[in-house]
């Protein structure tokens, strides 16, 4: 996974509305533990993925107002840059705590790697593999917490 460096949007009113956080609970279809494939800390799970931690930030905040699906799409005004997943799950490698959205309840953003998607039980490849940033409501088992400033 590559390392750059990135700056993280400040949080505005101290946290995210229970609205969020209930809307990405109800949609992200949460798989107990991660769900790991396999023993590489692969996981296969659902929820809001986009290109870069900025474009997350900018579509949690649209989800203070609107659904996450119109939330996704405020955000690819112009690209497509983010997706909500909630009909097939992506297959992440290697995510790693960016975030803990603190607040009532809290979120956790990471970055990962996509490495394949399951369509109908079965997974195709995602190659080369493409870097994500995604949020979840728990706390992935074996995801480490990188310390950014």
């Amino acid at each position: 996974m590559s390392k750059h460096n990135q700056i993280s949007m400040p949080r505005k009113g101290g946290g995210h509305s229970l609205r969020v956080v209930a809307t990405l609970i109800a949609f992200l279809g949460v798989v107990p533990g991660g769900a790991a494939l396999a023993e590489n800390s692969t996981h296969r799970l659902q929820g809001l993925f986009c290109n870069t931690e900025k474009q997350v930030n900018e579509t949690l905040g649209y989800m203070r107002r609107v659904s996450p699906r119109a939330a996704v799409e405020r955000t690819n005004n112009s690209a497509i840059v983010c997706t909500f997943v909630d009909l097939l799950h992506y297959v992440v490698e290697h995510p790693v705590v960016i975030e803990e959205i603190g607040g009532s309840f809290p979120l956790f953003k990471y970055e990962g790697s996509l490495v394949g998607v399951e369509v109908g039980g079965a997974i195709r490849p995602v190659t080369p593999p493409v870097n994500v940033f995604f949020v979840m409501p728990e706390k992935l088992v074996d995801a480490p917490l990188e310390g950014r400033a």
